[in-house]
């Protein structure tokens, strides 16, 4: 509007030979330049309001409270020889409907299980209460005999590694990821974090990105493939030396070269390492001491692979 009024109004000065044309665009343009401050005001406005919006949100999450407390007074178990027992346990979601019905099972050490199962059947929900993720609905887990909920979360960490199917990583390089949370390995210089990855068999792993240890990662892992977030995962499990190690869909991105070497890694872990592996392919659990079938809520042993296919198939065809 400013614009106009002083083109009309320039225009009607000129005519009466009042102005000229080169004073009339200089007007013009000091018109829009005089604008130009209010609009950046009110695109600075824009942007706190939306900031403002955000930070609400921010600080609901920052506000957060974990409703995963440590019990002090849990059950004991004679752990006999199990690492980890399911004990009459039911587990539902909010709102939901029961996704595990009166589940035991026991896990000992230096074996390796498969969690088998159709899509949805509760594969993810039961190793996410192997490593208290969440809380039983009903029932216990015991890990070496004492209820899971009585150990802090530094400890659980320590004891049980968790390789989710779309890993959370951190901005910073590959080894900052790497020693997210390991106390002992911040301690070590790079020289002797180099001899834990070669002790470990890592460094074909690390061999993979491009910079080594010091490739950048961005925030959540945007700069590097999910394949390779799924092995900084893996290595970052395997440098804790846990004693239950669970591997989600752990090599589903991943090429068939890379897969096997980390089929390599996780046959030389210690002995005393329980390995429990979620796979719907089936070669990745040809080598399982033991197959849990997992559908309708039931966690049931499958014994040989081709039973567990056979299982598979008709929990598919039942679906």
């Amino acid at each position: 509007m400013a614009q106009l009024v002083v083109l009309a109004f320039g225009i009607y000065l000129i005519v009466n030979h009042q102005f000229t044309i080169g004073l009339l665009v200089s007007y013009l343009a000091y018109a829009t330049n005089f604008y130009n401050p209010l609009r950046q005001l009110a695109a600075l406005w824009t942007s706190f309001q939306v900031a403002m919006a955000g930070w609400d949100r921010i600080s609901q999450i920052l506000s957060l409270e974990s409703n995963l407390q440590i019990s002090r007074t849990g059950e004991t178990k004679s752990a006999a020889s199990a690492l980890l027992t399911f004990h009459d346990v039911s587990f539902a979601y909010p709102n939901g409907s029961e996704i595990l019905h009166h589940v035991s099972f026991d896990l000992r050490p230096g074996k390796t299980y498969a969690l088998v199962g159709p899509t949805g059947g509760g594969k993810t929900t039961t190793a996410s209460l192997i490593a208290r993720l969440y809380d039983p609905t009903k029932g216990t887990v015991f890990l070496n005999g004492r209820d899971i909920r009585t150990y802090t979360a530094e400890e659980r960490a320590s004891k049980i590694g968790f390789i989710l199917q779309e890993p959370i990583l951190f901005t910073g390089t590959v080894k900052d990821n790497l020693l997210y949370g390991n106390e002992q390995l911040l301690k070590y210089d790079d020289e002797e974090l180099e001899g834990v990855i070669k002790e470990t068999q890592l460094q074909k792993l690390v061999s993979v990105f491009e910079q080594g240890l010091d490739t950048p990662v961005s925030a959540g892992g945007e700069s590097i493939s999910l394949g390779q977030k799924q092995l900084i995962a893996f290595m970052r499990a395997v440098l804790r030396d846990p004693e239950i190690l669970i591997l989600d869909e752990a090599s589903a991105n991943i090429d068939t070269v890379t897969e096997h070497l980390l089929t390599e890694i996780l046959d030389q872990l210690p002995q005393k390492t329980t390995r429990v592996i979620i796979a719907h392919r089936l070669n990745t659990i040809e080598k399982a001491d033991e197959i849990f079938f997992v559908n309708s809520g039931n966690v049931t042993p499958a014994g040989s692979l081709d039973h567990a296919v056979d299982m598979l198939m008709q929990g598919k065809r039942a679906s």
